[in-house]
């Protein structure tokens, strides 16, 4: 879950999301999310490093949508599909909360089934 590059733990993290980058639209799913950044799964993704991105993903605490936005720290094409790394520069502190905590709560009910 930690591995050398990494400063905060990534918690497995899938919902369905859409985004806007460099004046495109995409959709696809989150991958996973740390505290200082989100992954994501798209088919296709003609952005660069480094562009700003924006997104929006349901709330998994609350019945309302999450608006973020960062910037692209990686990318990498992994057969059909593109992997994004995302770094958060503006997202609402209650929201970056209930995703870690839902996340979070993810994570421990796996690790309760493994046992």
């Amino acid at each position: 879950m930690l591995d050398r590059r990494r400063k905060f733990l990534r918690f497995n993290f899938a919902v369905d999301v859409e985004f806007k980058a460099s004046g495109d639209s995409f959709s696809g799913r989150t991958n996973n999310v740390s505290r200082d950044g989100i992954s994501f799964i798209l088919q296709s993704c003609s952005v660069d490093t480094g562009s700003p991105f924006q997104f929006q993903i349901q709330n998994p605490q609350r019945k309302a949508t999450i608006k973020a936005c960062g910037n692209i720290a990686w990318k990498k094409q992994m057969g059909d599909e593109c992997h994004l790394g995302l770094l958060f520069k503006d997202i609402n502190k209650i929201d970056k909360s209930d995703i870690l905590d839902s996340a979070y709560d993810n994570w421990l009910k796996g690790i309760r089934k493994a046992q």
